[in-house]
């Protein structure tokens, strides 16, 4: 399968898992880890706005990971990838990333956003015919199910859950999975402080909300608004990633102003808890 280390068939629930042994620990720090890259906005021109530079910066926080015994199990790439949808960029992001997940022995997952294009991420990273309905996916990680949704309103830069991806999460959730479910989508169910991103954001939350009662869902993860932000949908805690592509200046409330600058989020997962936190990469400006 072209740019991925596992296997993802639409509208089925398949195992994926890293298959390889954790390196030991004197304690334990992590029963699964995963590692968020989100918003990269891969372009043709390689230029969003200046100072930008989305694949270089996506480099170097691979780069970064590799040089650093992280020893993740799952990268979970929450949307947004290419800026338009562009094939020869999503050709060029699975090269990356299967590169990246030999390196790390980790799976590599996918989720799209509002600025991706569906035929063209099926054709390319997960290896499916072209097609436009939502991209639902689940994963494990042994005990860990890791359940991917697709929030996108085609033509809208909003997100929505559809009927069908509300009923596709039913389904997942069912049955409780031995270390729970993670959960990831591209448009926070929480707003941000930025107006014109809190417009922008996971619309009708509540009937996510309803879905979740009385699951083992444990973390929603997510993106979209390119700065870190922690908050709740109802018990189950939200966690939205800074972006590798740029920063938003949450400081500017009226009006979306970006900044150089790049981002993972690291995220472990034991029995008892959850903890998230923020892997800033060094990256240079023009």
């Amino acid at each position: 399968m072209p740019g991925s280390a596992h296997r993802t068939l639409r509208g089925t629930t398949e195992p994926a898992t890293a298959g390889r042994t954790q390196p030991a620990r004197a304690f334990p720090v992590t029963d699964h880890r995963l590692i968020q890259i989100s918003d990269i906005h891969l372009s043709s021109d390689d230029l969003e706005f200046a100072g930008a530079r989305p694949r270089d910066n996506l480099v170097a926080g691979l780069e970064l990971l590799g040089e650093v015994d992280l020893a993740p199990d799952m990268l979970v790439l929450t949307g947004d990838l290419a800026n338009t949808g562009d094939p020869l960029c999503y050709q060029d992001l699975a090269e990356i990333m299967h590169r990246a997940a030999e390196s790390l022995g980790a799976v590599v997952v996918y989720v799209p956003g509002n600025h991706d294009d569906r035929p063209e991420f099926r054709r390319h990273l997960l290896g499916q015919p072209p097609d436009r309905a939502p991209i639902n996916q689940v994963h494990w990680i042994d005990g860990l199910r890791v359940v991917l949704l697709d929030s996108v309103v085609i033509g809208q830069e909003h997100g929505e859950l559809a009927e069908e991806t509300l009923a596709f999460l039913r389904d997942a959730v069912a049955e409780p999975a031995a270390d729970g479910t993670v959960l990831a989508f591209h448009h926070p169910p929480i707003p941000s402080p930025v107006e014109p991103m809190a417009e922008i954001m996971l619309h009708h939350g509540d009937r996510l909300a309803e879905v979740l009662v009385g699951t083992d869902v444990r973390l929603i993860i997510s993106g979209h608004n390119h700065h870190e932000e922690l908050g709740a949908l109802g018990p189950v805690p939200v966690w939205v990633s800074p972006a590798t592509a740029y920063r938003m200046d949450i400081l500017s409330r009226e009006a979306v102003h970006a900044l150089p600058g790049c981002a993972l989020s690291q995220i472990d997962l034991t029995p008892a808890g959850v903890t998230v936190n923020v892997i800033h990469v060094p990256v240079g400006t023009p």
